[in-house]
């Protein structure tokens, strides 16, 4: 069970005790003492000990007036990143440049442990993820996307998975479509996603500039795009799947399969700094905490660093409660 804001941890200061939230654990100190099960053996535990507890070391922890224990492994180490307040820029990792087009590089997956919600119990709610053409040289602009992944926080429990290979991943994602009329060209990376207007998804790059489409034959610009996207069949759109993506750099191999596909934004008769959004209404059981796993395509993103797809600028989440 992950931790989330509202969760109350009993905490010991002076010999005082106090009840702090898990949201604003910030306000224990280092010298305050939390009661820890370790082997069923009762201790203190000075909050600065904490960090170097056992990961099987449990704690009291109270949610809803029901008392539970909870481990020191689903603590997490590192703050999560707050997605519901702001858009969120997500760092790529290495890019490659001066690639051939349509190449058979690797994909690669970025993650993001995020906050959904300040309230520590999300409602339901819409997640975003954008796209902005960072390529100075506009049309070398594209990333493909492979797949979207989210995790519990244990990082191997999957909520849901969407490989863009087929319909039945991108089929439930809408996109904003400047050719429609009323969204216009978007160019402002902070505007909420959710202020836009969304369609389905199309099945060709054709049918419309700065919208998410499918392809599975590639995008048909020279230095950018992947030929296929990732296997299908290695990579299912299941919940019950027990494929997880690998957060790293060219490090999940293209698929074989030539009707494995991926979207992407088509970036000709575009402008750097316009931006793509996509949406996955619906979603109900997400925590703080939770990842959020991107599968996008570094092998080939421009000729040169100068002109091409860069690493800050050019991929954005959100999560918009209802």
């Amino acid at each position: 069970m992950a931790l989330q804001s509202s969760d109350i941890i009993l905490v010991e200061r002076g010999g005082t005790l106090y009840r702090e939230t898990y949201g604003n654990r910030a306000n224990i100190e280092s010298s305050d003492l939390i009661l820890v099960d370790r082997g069923g053996t009762l201790y203190k535990c000075t909050y600065a000990n904490w960090a170097n507890a056992n990961s099987s070391d449990l704690i009291l922890v109270e949610r809803s007036s029901t008392l539970y224990k909870e481990t020191k492994a689903n603590w997490p180490t590192t703050s999560n990143t707050d997605i519901h307040s702001a858009n969120y820029m997500v760092t790529l990792g290495t890019l490659l440049y001066g690639q051939t087009k349509n190449n058979t590089n690797a994909f690669s997956v970025v993650e993001v442990q995020a906050e959904f919600s300040s309230s520590g119990t999300p409602s339901e709610g819409t997640l975003y993820i954008g796209f902005r053409n960072s390529a100075s040289t506009a049309y070398m602009g594209d990333l493909p996307i492979a797949a979207v992944q989210i995790l519990r926080s244990n990082g191997s429990t999957i909520v849901d998975t969407w490989n863009f290979a087929e319909s039945a991943g991108y089929g439930d994602w809408a996109t904003t479509d400047s050719s429609q009329g009323e969204t216009g060209v978007i160019t402002n990376s902070s505007t909420i996603p959710s202020d836009f207007q969304y369609y389905a998804i199309g099945t060709t790059a054709s049918s419309g500039k700065r919208r998410f489409s499918f392809t599975d034959s590639g995008v048909g610009s020279n230095h950018v795009g992947a030929a296929q996207g990732i296997p299908l069949s290695v990579y299912p759109n299941s919940a019950a799947s027990s494929s997880v993506l690998p957060v790293g750099t060219a490090n999940i191999s293209q698929s074989t399969t030539s009707s494995d596909g991926y979207i992407f934004s088509e970036c000709s008769s575009t402008s750097n700094g316009n931006l793509t959004w996509m949406g996955m209404s619906g979603l109900t059981t997400l925590n703080n905490g939770d990842r959020i796993r991107i599968c996008y395509f570094g092998g080939g993103n421009g000729n040169t660093s100068n002109n091409g797809l860069q690493t800050t600028n050019s991929l954005y989440l959100r999560y918009v409660e209802d």
